[in-house]
């Protein structure tokens, strides 16, 4: 008989949870919600819209790119590639989209590509324009551009990086090396000698609603933390935003 009642009382618990648009699949998990005391979540989707949009493009000194320098060569490096496009990437072309830049590309031919890996965290395209200036425009992680750069166009590049980063912002940098020689075959090996460039910052901003939720959970004894694999300065910048003690909760 108790197990009945107990079964019982469980699936009430479950509908009074759909009520509120919570499905329970596991009926001793109710028992759970009850004894919690921390909560671990995710960043992107739940705390965040999971919406990247392309919030800044800047020089490698942290000035505004008001030639669109920047922008033009990420897009470039978005467009080529025949690989999987990232949420970056398509906040790269909707931008582009939007401010009616898309023929840039009709100037340039597609050479090769040096498609992205998870060991690199970064790709590369190689183009040509009309008068035959062949270069190859790389972006992708900064440590892992900084890494195959000899030359800046400023010094003070891993300093506003992370500044872009404790606004909450995730940094992709682009470099660029012109007038190669070489025209076909490329390989990682090419990926040497760049140019950095500059900075591209997207920002995937908090839910309206994500703040509400974490006070709610804090009011009823909930201590909740986040489990991300993004950068950390980001994710302590997005918790700050949502009232999570960075202190404790990452």
């Amino acid at each position: 008989m108790l197990p009945m009642i107990v079964t019982a009382n469980l699936s009430k618990g479950a509908i009074a949870m759909s009520k509120k648009k919570t499905i329970v699949k596991n009926l001793n998990a109710i028992q759970n919600f009850g004894a919690m005391d921390i909560l671990c979540t995710d960043k992107t989707g739940t705390l965040t819209c999971d919406k990247i949009v392309l919030e800044k493009y800047i020089n490698a000194d942290g000035s505004d790119d008001n030639s669109k320098r920047i922008l033009r060569h990420a897009y470039f490096n978005s467009y080529f590639q025949t690989g999987l496009r990232n949420l970056m990437d398509k906040a790269i072309l909707s931008h582009v989209r939007e401010l009616n830049l898309e023929h840039l590309k009709d100037a340039y031919t597609k050479v090769d590509e040096i498609p992205f890996d998870f060991t690199r965290r970064r790709m590369s395209v190689v183009i040509e324009d009309r008068q035959g200036k062949r270069q190859i425009i790389t972006k992708g992680a900064v440590e892992e551009i900084l890494d195959v750069c000899s030359y800046a166009e400023f010094d003070r590049e891993r300093q506003i990086s992370e500044e872009m980063n404790r606004q909450g912002m995730r940094v992709l940098a682009v470099s660029q090396k012109s007038f190669i020689e070489k025209d076909c075959n490329f390989a990682i090996e090419d990926e040497k000698e760049m140019v950095l460039i500059g900075y591209l910052a997207f920002l995937d901003p908090p839910k309206p609603s994500a703040a509400e939720a974490i006070e709610q959970l804090y009011m009823h004894g909930v201590a909740v933390k986040i489990l991300s694999g993004d950068n950390d300065t980001v994710v302590k910048a997005i918790a700050r935003q949502v009232g999570i003690d960075t202190g404790h909760s990452l």
